[in-house]
């Protein structure tokens, strides 16, 4: 894959690497990086990288389903695995119901519908809900659940903590390359795949922490998209659960914070260490405006693993001494700790999925140094 740079130049100079002029003190370039940040596949160790949505990415098919695996245990230092599904619609559930004793899994709807099934350790309440997009479900360590996509151009996010759980698909799936990177092939449209076979592969799963949980019975009585009936869903607020319990925030329907710093910044926190617990990890979507003329681009230095995925918009991260890299919708950027960072965009909205090692990434201070908010966009004039 070439460089944005060489990119450029193809193009004779119609794409311009550039900070804005409030942009000081360089982050400093170790000898021990790598020439480019640009990969097709997530490298096979902890390093800065930068990988565009539909790039190979170890492309696994499952049932007509393509995962493609931005972030792996290895690339991340088994901080954990960004997955990306993109599939069609399917009349029957598109994995079986199981649980994970060891990992907890975040579902992010990118775009089209999926519903998502979680029911916790207690086996008390089934709860099922339509994820939009911008949606979020969080399935906690324990919990039994199961999905099924809805439309025809469905694109599903997980990202599983610890890192490592990519080893389930390479061990069942089978790999993809795709010439024009099209999401997924069109021959799995209109196709149902039957999940008879599975109980049997699924068996032998327990190695990689999935355990089948045949008695699960998927309800199915949502309807405006949830069950049971009086939850609340794209209606009112919803709010993370407490440790140990599945739950479900619709998109803009989340606590918000307000930050002020370097322009505005609003952050959506979907996961926080209330919730993680031992697993140490936050993850929020964050919605930045454009930098105004009389502030200065903040310069992270933070001690453990962050990425980034851009959601809306464009996104300019310039990591160490690399030119700094425009990231678009779905691109992702993987900085590991200790590394000095930047990101700013010179659009007037972008919004990116924040992905944070340990209780002290970006999210985290931002909401620190911020204050509680009312809105999904920013104020009308910088304060």
């Amino acid at each position: 894959m070439r460089s944005l740079l060489s990119l450029a130049t193809a193009l004779g100079g119609a794409l311009t690497i550039r900070a804005p002029q409030n942009v000081t003190d360089t982050p400093s370039k170790s000898t021990l990086l790598p020439d480019s940040l640009y990969v097709d596949n997530a490298p096979n160790y902890l390093r800065p990288y930068v990988i565009r949505q539909y790039a190979t990415a170890q492309a696994t098919i499952l049932r007509g389903e393509v995962f493609r695996f931005y972030i792996t245990g290895p690339s991340s230092g088994n901080a954990f695995t960004l997955v990306v599904v993109n599939a069609p619609q399917n009349a029957v559930l598109n994995v079986l119901p199981h649980i994970h004793e060891r990992h907890f899994e975040c579902f992010y709807n990118y775009k089209g519908r999926f519903q998502l099934w979680a029911q916790g350790r207690d086996n008390i309440t089934q709860e099922t809900r339509v994820l939009t997009q911008g949606d979020f479900g969080a399935v906690v360590r324990n919990s039994t659940h199961t999905f099924q996509m809805m439309d025809p151009d469905s694109q599903m996010g997980g990202a599983i903590v610890p890192g490592g759980f990519e080893e389930t698909f390479f061990a069942i799936g089978h790999n993809a390359s795709f010439g024009t990177h099209t999401p997924y092939n069109p021959a799995f449209s209109n196709t149902t795949y039957d999940l008879t076979f599975s109980n049997g592969t699924m068996a032998n799963e327990a190695p990689f922490d999935v355990y089948n949980q045949p008695r699960f019975q998927p309800r199915r009585d949502a309807i405006n998209g949830t069950a049971p009936a009086n939850r609340t869903w794209h209606t009112g607020p919803n709010s993370p659960a407490p440790f140990g319990i599945p739950y479900f925030i619709a998109n803009g329907f989340g606590p918000k914070y307000l930050n002020n710093e370097t322009g505005y910044q609003i952050i959506q926190p979907v996961v926080t260490l209330n919730q993680s617990g031992d697993l140490n990890f936050t993850s929020s979507t964050i919605t930045i405006s454009a930098t105004p003329q009389n502030a200065t681009v903040a310069h992270w230095l933070i001690q453990e693993t962050v990425a980034i995925q851009v959601l809306e918009g464009h996104l300019w991260v310039h990591i160490a001494g690399f030119d700094a890299a425009l990231l678009t919708c779905g691109d992702v950027a993987l900085i590991p700790g200790g590394v000095g960072f930047r990101y700013w965009t010179d659009t007037y909205f972008t919004k990116f999925f924040s992905l944070n090692q340990g209780g002290n990434g970006v999210d985290t201070q931002l909401i620190r140094r911020g204050a509680e908010y009312h809105a999904v966009v920013f104020p009308d004039e910088f304060s």
